[in-house]
């Protein structure tokens, strides 16, 4: 394993970063800047959407069309990176807070999880974007109807 340069690691990490914001604020297009042309996604362990590649297009609109209206606020941390022959290999711990917006403190009005991801990151046109997600849940908790992805695994 060959070490990362300490600028490629600041690059990726401010992709990650652009990338979990972009979910909070609805920023479709800066979310797909974050993306390669094709991204393998796995949200699997959450009873989602099963192991595919798509197009970073793709991606995006899947994520437009959950169509929640939940406030969300993301974030990550413990990020591991290290480089192989294929690019760059992730790992970070997530934490995934999403109420409705109307929530008044009080009741169900929330559905939180908590886990890591795994990710691939390539190098397309000079520079760093996310290739793969692979989500590995540990814990899910509130309301589990607010959340769209969920809602349209559950059927």
């Amino acid at each position: 394993m060959e070490a990362l340069d300490a600028l490629d690691h600041v690059a990726i990490n401010d992709v990650l970063c652009r990338f979990f914001l972009a979910f909070d604020e609805r920023d479709w297009g800066a979310m797909e800047n974050c993306l390669a042309p094709e991204v393998f996604i796995d949200y699997s362990s959450s009873g989602r959407e099963q192991p595919s590649t798509m197009s970073g297009t793709e991606f995006v609109q899947r994520r437009r069309d959950a169509v929640d209206t939940l406030a969300k606020h993301h974030s990550f941390s413990n990020l591991l990176l290290s480089k192989d022959e294929d690019g760059v290999r992730g790992r970070c711990n997530y934490l995934i807070l999403r109420f409705d917006r109307d929530f008044n403190g009080e009741g169900e009005d929330f559905y939180h999880s908590c886990g890591a991801y795994e990710f691939r990151f390539g190098k397309v046109q000079g520079g760093w974007k996310i290739a793969s997600i692979t989500q590995r849940a540990l814990r899910s908790w509130g309301n589990r109807q607010l959340h769209g992805g969920t809602r349209k695994a559950d059927g």
